[in-house]
């Protein structure tokens, strides 16, 4: 990995960093059950512009991984520590949610904060405590994947958390592709348990809790 590096994320980064992300994350389930097909790209990017911002505005959470010669940024990845990145109403008024709203219907607002804190839940429940950092929002640029890059980047996030917390800190994640699995298992992590999960009579899909065994 000489030809890369890890550096936390600037904000005017965000509308990049945005784009990777959307473009990684349109297969995944849950985000495919807030938004109809036709509107889930427009959808996510509006989302993840809105979670970088609201989770980097105080501290910066999350990190970019970028060539040194050309400093691309070919992947991300964001690190939530114990009840950190908690929002309120007030917080999406001020990054335009009215405007989100008069697009996309109320009702898709409810299902995406729903959704976002029902997963939390089950992770919580799952990993048997409300103290513990958060892996979120890992992805890579499609052309650089299978790299090495993803690997690189979390265990990078890894080693600052062991050097930071001496005894291991919690961390915990969630995945909806099974595929998934195998890549955080590969690198440390344990699935606590998966199976399929009912949000409510409609919306239902695979979900996967893991952690990371510190030793």
């Amino acid at each position: 990995m000489d030809n890369f590096c890890i550096e936390k994320m600037q904000l005017h980064e965000i509308n990049e960093v945005a784009d990777i992300l959307t473009d990684s994350f349109e297969t995944n389930p849950v985000y495919s059950s807030i938004f109809n097909e036709t509107d889930l790209r427009e959808g996510l990017i509006w989302i993840f512009r809105t979670d970088l911002l609201l989770l980097n505005r105080r501290q910066r959470l999350t990190k970019v991984v970028k060539e040194k010669d050309s400093c691309n940024i070919v992947g991300t990845l964001t690190l939530i520590p114990p009840n950190g990145g908690k929002r309120t109403f007030s917080d999406y008024l001020q990054i335009g949610l009215p405007k989100f709203i008069y697009r996309f219907g109320f009702s898709v607002f409810c299902r995406m904060l729903g959704l976002e804190s029902y997963n939390k839940k089950i992770l919580t429940n799952a990993i048997k405590s409300k103290e513990y950092y958060y892996l979120s929002m890992v992805a890579v640029k499609k052309e650089y994947k299978r790299k090495g890059i993803g690997s690189f980047a979390i265990k990078n996030c890894l080693d600052e958390l062991i050097k930071t917390k001496k005894n291991g800190p919690l961390l915990g994640l969630t995945t909806q592709l099974p595929e998934n699995v195998t890549f955080y298992s590969r690198l440390g992590f344990e699935k606590i348990d998966d199976g399929e999960v009912f949000f409510n009579k409609k919306i239902h899909y695979y979900n996967c809790n893991m952690k990371y065994i510190f030793t």
